[in-house]
């Protein structure tokens, strides 16, 4: 078996660049694309792959149903659309095809694993200004390695459920209990001796008082009954846990770290499974859909369109056909704002590129 270790096109450390202030600057767009470019070509291969299992598939229907992945998974950003706010100096990812198919697309991993870092740390924010005396802690639980995917996961799935029942349950009690509200989400990998699944979960629990390891650790193991493997880790700088946010939301980013054959079993069994959950303080989080960026109101902007090229990565295609104003204007005069025909929308990025493709 492939050492997941080894994929030479895409790494986890994706997110963490993604998520960071000043992801958006101008000067780190370069830096952004060669981001982009790894993680598409690993789509790319990823749909090379599922076209192969849609050719070796017996059944007509299932081989359609595959080969629409596949087609998803290679046309996610081919082209990428940004506008340069050039006055602020900011560049924003305005439109883009995705396939939304994350645990297969590490593009479309890493644009939602930055949505969710953004709005669970702004919920944090709300959180510690209502109750300044929670502190941080990254959570995490395992279980013992096994051959079966799905049943390990199942059987993660109803403990990690076990566990937090005793906030709520008449007569029990656990180190739960002691989280005010929690984040967490389910994650898979190749163990490094066994070569089994080990699937763990990583978590962010807001609590008054720190939980204990060592009872969290038996108690766990009583829920389990094969694993007392736990680890409860503070924050040292309590203002700066995003790192933490990064531990748990990067569980879909890691799947491109498995062999393309891993990857395509763990979309099948674990695709339309709830991977990240919440409790108490952090319920009611709206993380969006669009994987595409903010805009920036009321300022001028320069639309610049990429496209991707395999082997080689994205390629600037042009600027459109802005008003000449929007790309010079003399000294003193204020921006020219661009007309309403440049709105946000995936129809201005195909019409663009039948342009640029004819």
């Amino acid at each position: 078996m492939d050492n997941p270790k080894k994929n030479p096109h895409f790494d986890d450390s994706s997110l963490a660049a993604e998520s960071k202030v000043g992801a958006d600057d101008a000067s780190a767009l370069p830096v952004r694309l060669h981001r982009y470019s790894k993680a598409h070509h690993r789509a790319v291969e990823m749909s090379d792959y599922a076209m192969k299992m849609a050719h070796a598939s017996i059944s007509p229907v299932l081989a359609k149903q595959i080969s629409k992945t596949g087609i998803l998974l290679r046309s996610c950003g081919n082209y990428l659309l940004f506008r340069d706010y050039y006055t602020v100096n900011k560049v924003r990812l305005h439109a883009a095809s995705f396939c939304h198919k994350h645990l297969l697309c590490p593009l479309c991993a890493i644009r939602r694993g930055a949505k969710l870092v953004q709005a669970y740390m702004q919920k944090l924010a709300v959180i510690k200004e209502e109750k300044p005396h929670l502190k941080a802690y990254l959570v995490t639980l395992t279980v013992k390695d096994g051959e079966d995917l799905e049943e390990r996961f199942n059987h993660l799935y109803r403990s990690v459920q076990k566990l937090h029942k005793t906030r709520s349950g008449k007569g029990q009690h656990s180190e739960a209990c002691k989280a005010d509200g929690a984040v967490w989400s389910y994650e898979f990998k190749r163990g490094k001796n066994s070569g089994d699944w080990h699937p763990h979960v990583h978590a962010v629990w807001l609590c008054e008082e720190k939980p204990d390891a060592v009872q969290l650790s038996k108690e766990w193991h009583k829920i389990t009954g094969d694993s007392f493997v736990v680890d409860v880790t503070p924050f040292h700088d309590q203002n700066d846990v995003i790192t933490g946010f990064l531990e748990v939301f990067k569980y879909a980013v890691k799947f491109s770290d498995l062999p393309l054959a891993d990857n395509w079993d763990g979309f099948q069994i674990l695709s339309g499974k709830r991977l990240v959950a919440s409790f108490g303080s952090f319920r009611g989080v709206d993380v969006p859909d669009d994987l595409t960026d903010e805009v920036l109101d009321d300022l001028p902007y320069v639309e610049m369109l990429y496209k991707f090229v395999y082997g080689v990565g994205y390629s600037y295609v042009a600027k459109t056909d802005l008003p000449p104003e929007k790309v010079k204007r003399p000294r003193g005069r204020p921006p020219v704002l661009p007309p309403e025909k440049y709105k946000k929308g995936r129809s201005h990025l195909l019409k663009l590129r039948k342009k640029y493709d004819s």
